[in-house]
């Protein structure tokens, strides 16, 4: 990336739309916020997670979202729970409590299986 900028920015609809040395150069803002001494960053790409189970109870996929992970990627690991017949289902979750350390209850309790196949299972996560 660029090197560290020390400066003001100014945010529209969720995006940066400038980044400037002079304040005034920003024109008025309905909000403010003194971020001296601060740092503003990008959102992380955790490229290496296994939320592929977690994610069907728990779509913010706690604790990363609150640590400024935005994207995750899941299922490249070569072990996932999509695709899965019905009855593999039990065979994957007991994988997944050596493999992941999970307790079956909570995998159990959690999965939602309302999905088959790949796609399916893409589209339970939209």
């Amino acid at each position: 990336g660029a090197p560290e900028k020390i400066g003001h920015l100014a945010v529209k609809e969720g995006r940066i739309a400038a980044v400037t040395d002079a304040l005034e150069a920003l024109g008025s803002a309905r909000q403010t916020i003194d971020a001296d001494g601060l740092a503003l960053m990008p959102g992380i790409i955790d490229s290496h997670t296994h939320y592929d189970a977690q994610i069907t109870w728990d779509p913010a996929m706690n604790p990363s979202s609150s640590l400024g992970v935005t994207t995750v990627l899941i299922g490249n690991c070569g072990f996932t729970i999509a695709p899965c017949r019905p009855q593999d289902r039990e065979i994957t979750m007991r994988n997944l409590t050596q493999v992941e350390g999970m307790s079956l209850e909570a995998l159990q309790e959690g999965i939602r299986w309302d999905f088959e196949s790949f796609p399916e299972y893409m589209d339970l996560l939209e």
